[in-house]
């Protein structure tokens, strides 16, 4: 499969800020960007970002990025990253998700990278390379540092503005590779994280709030109330969402009788799963089947 270079577009709007900073003098950031999503979307292709390193962080809410086919749940305060050949996605943002983020080039005319020189540029790249798809970590300095680009971008203007966007893009770059070198320990965010993917792996299971919470090291209202922080959703309803999308998969597998599909997924008859399905869907399982 064609894997598309993707290009970003620019704009400045409320819940869309994406900048080439090239325009400011900084052609290392040809894109700078925060989005607020304010609406569940459809998954895009996969692509990648030839010739560009993409940095993110999931500032609020949450995320399922697909990188090179391994998909990974971000948490709010997480990392994701994704090299310049890594065909990746993102499968699922709930409204309200809110992401800082940059693309940072991989080489250039003067092999150097903001004002490093050549070899630390060289030796920041093959580190940037090394880095995993996500981070779990204490990413308040990173967090810190996008806020301060982006203040910097509407405050200052002229050669000022550059010389300190390129000192904090410096910054940024550097912290992050200082939170990859810490493995990070393991908090309630990866816990929910882990049980999150449990519940998209394996819908027809049954689960148990009280056992979850255990899983996650938390008392069961606690777990609820940071399960939907994250979701949107509190976990019975994360759960049927997870079921009613597994069911479109399995109701396009020829074989396979709704009455079997509503069994296997753990509802209590077809009508049941006929009524929830619509409910989700606008169409009864049958009418969806035909499509």
């Amino acid at each position: 499969m064609t894997i598309k270079n993707s290009r970003m577009r620019c704009g400045d709007l409320p819940n869309y800020r994406a900048f080439d900073l090239a325009k400011i003098g900084i052609p290392d950031i040809p894109i700078l960007y925060f989005i607020r999503h304010t609406q569940r979307l459809a998954p895009v292709e996969p692509h990648c970002h030839r010739g560009c390193f993409e940095i993110g962080l999931c500032l609020r809410g949450s995320l399922v990025l697909e990188n090179n086919g391994a998909q990974h749940t971000v948490l709010a305060d997480g990392l994701f990253f994704n090299r310049p050949a890594d065909a990746h996605r993102l499968l699922d943002y709930p409204k309200g998700t809110v992401l800082y983020g940059m693309l940072i080039r991989t080489e250039s005319p003067k092999h150097t990278l903001l004002r490093f020189t050549k070899a630390e540029s060289a030796e920041i790249r093959r580190r940037l390379h090394a880095l995993p798809a996500h981070l779990a970590a204490n990413t308040s300095l990173v967090k810190h540092e996008f806020a301060e680009l982006f203040h910097a971008y509407d405050s200052l203007q002229g050669r000022y503005r550059t010389l300190c966007m390129t000192a904090i893009g410096m910054r940024l770059v550097t912290g992050l590779l200082e939170i990859s070198r810490h493995g990070p320990p393991v908090s309630h965010a990866d816990r929910i994280g882990a049980i999150i993917d449990t519940l998209r792996r394996a819908p027809e299971k049954h689960y148990d709030i009280d056992s979850l919470a255990r899983q996650a090291a938390l008392s069961p209202s606690h777990f609820i109330n940071q399960f939907k922080a994250v979701t949107g959703l509190p976990p019975h309803h994360f759960l049927l969402t997870c079921r009613i999308e597994e069911a479109k998969r399995r109701l396009s597998v020829k074989g396979l009788s709704i009455t079997r599909i509503a069994q296997d997924l753990g509802f209590c008859s077809s009508q049941h799963f006929s009524s929830h399905f619509k409910r989700a869907t606008g169409l009864k399982p049958l009418a969806w089947r035909k499509q």
